[in-house]
């Protein structure tokens, strides 16, 4: 998968308006709320069948922090 299609799955997710990009951080989006961390998690479950450490997601801001955080190469 490559790392804009992970974003747009993320906006849909979330049901942002605004477009989501490697950079963006998806915690001060509007849409980002008290579950959307699980529903983060849940979506890179399910994308790349591997997990994150719910405390290790309090350092992930962005889609980039996600891509370090599960591996580069997961993104082609």
């Amino acid at each position: 998968m490559k790392i804009e299609q992970f974003c747009d799955l993320l906006k849909q997710e979330l049901n942002e308006q605004t477009a989501i990009t490697p950079e963006t951080n998806f915690k001060e989006l509007e849409s980002y709320g008290s579950l959307s961390a699980v529903l983060v998690m849940k979506l890179v479950e399910d994308q790349f069948n591997t997990e994150i450490n719910p405390r290790s997601f309090r350092n992930i801001n962005t889609v980039n922090d996600i891509a370090e955080a599960i591996g580069k190469e997961k993104f082609n």
